[in-house]
């Protein structure tokens, strides 16, 4: 934590941590030489389309988020979806979302046993779709792969 002037800036090891103000401190920071920190925090849904279709990801963690229902009548639901980050072009952050119920599936055992957690890199894949043995509808057929990173060897 920073105190500059009275004010109280949160503050982390993270490049990524967002700071927050006291506002009831009375001192406000010139927000003029502010820096925007590389990650767009407005969620991009991805409904992948061809299977083989992948993204490299970063996984934030698994929330629900309010979506139009799939019953086409306008009405907004609450849908668990796992959020993630993904890197774009420039190499900042961009958050996506997904809330297929197979991919949050098979996410949630992972996550409660602490194999998946916040910050883990992810390779998922879509595989298209697989005609469920229950009903006459189909649902997404997914590859969830750990990635590592290669870092150079000191010495």
């Amino acid at each position: 934590m920073n105190k500059e002037n009275g004010l109280v800036i949160k503050e982390s090891e993270s490049s990524l941590d967002i700071q927050t103000v006291d506002l009831n401190s009375g001192n406000i920071p010139s927000l003029k030489d502010a820096q925007e920190l590389p990650i767009d925090l407005c969620g991009n849904y991805w409904t992948p389309e061809m299977p083989g279709e992948y993204k490299k990801v970063i996984f934030l963690e698994i929330k629900p988020q309010k979506v139009l229902s799939a019953q086409g009548n306008g009405e907004l639901i609450d849908l668990d979806c796992a959020i993630f980050a993904e890197q774009n072009e420039n190499g900042d952050l961009v958050t996506l979302m997904n809330g297929s119920r197979r991919l949050v599936g098979i996410l949630e055992p992972y996550i409660a046993n602490g194999t998946i957690r916040h910050g883990t890199l992810l390779k998922i894949t879509f595989m298209g779709k697989r005609k469920n043995k229950t009903n006459s509808y189909s649902s997404d057929n997914w590859s969830i792969k750990p990635i590592r990173i290669n870092l150079p060897v000191a010495g």
